[in-house]
């Protein structure tokens, strides 16, 4: 069964994240600087209208960057709980066979539903984080004070944070997203059309290409 175009279209480097010049510029800062060995990230977007926008498709690509698909690991937060955290320290210690990627990288997409018991679990493994991990945090929520339903401070301070933009996104958006359509024999519409379809799913991607497939555009 064929993949939805979202994902088989999900961006695979640096040239594939367009509209997020500025996060992918910080991104490429932190994890090509000299010295860099280790690290966790937090991944976040303004705005209230946010799914959609990138996040985690930047957070693949810093993996890819890194790691191997094999030691790419990706979780919802809601199920980072003692188990998994005990999981993660585990394996964090084993040796991977790529000398070009010698890293491991976890993927913590919606982090807001992390448990304050699975936070406190990290604060003490980020905090002594192996050498060649990552750990990348996502969520669509805005993080208040309160994310986790108690002070945040403790979990960002361990944390390169990354913030996405939802404003400017429609053109750059749009483009891409004809990109696809042509290639998959669903483009009957001119750029303004894909501009005006971003507009309605407020900047959303996923949901453009989902309408794409759908026949939106034809």
């Amino acid at each position: 069964m064929a993949q939805p175009l979202y994902q088989q279209y999900r961006p695979k480097s640096w040239a594939d994240l367009v509209g997020q010049d500025r996060a992918v510029k910080t991104a490429r800062r932190i994890i090509e600087r000299p010295g860099f060995d280790r690290g966790a990230f937090f991944i976040d977007c303004a705005g209230g209208n946010n799914s959609g926008t990138g996040k985690s498709s930047l957070a693949w690509v810093i993996a890819s960057t890194l790691a191997d698909p094999f030691f790419i690991t990706e979780l919802p937060g809601a199920k980072l709980d003692k188990a998994a955290v005990a999981e993660i320290e585990r394996s964090a210690h084993l040796c991977t066979w790529s000398a070009d990627k010698p890293y491991r990288v976890w993927i913590v997409n919606e982090a807001h539903a992390i448990t304050q018991g699975g936070v406190d679990l990290l604060l003490t493994f980020l905090e002594a984080l192996p050498k060649h991990c990552v750990v990348i945090f996502t969520t669509t929520r805005q993080p208040d004070s309160d994310l986790f339903g108690t002070d945040n401070g403790p979990l960002y301070s361990r944390c390169h944070c990354i913030r996405l933009t939802n404003q400017g996104l429609a053109e750059a958006f749009a483009w891409r997203v004809k990109e696809i359509a042509a290639a998959e024999g669903l483009d009957a519409q001119p750029l303004a059309k894909y501009v005006a379809l971003m507009r309605q799913c407020k900047n959303n991607m996923r949901r453009a290409l989902q309408l794409v497939e759908a026949g939106e555009m034809l």
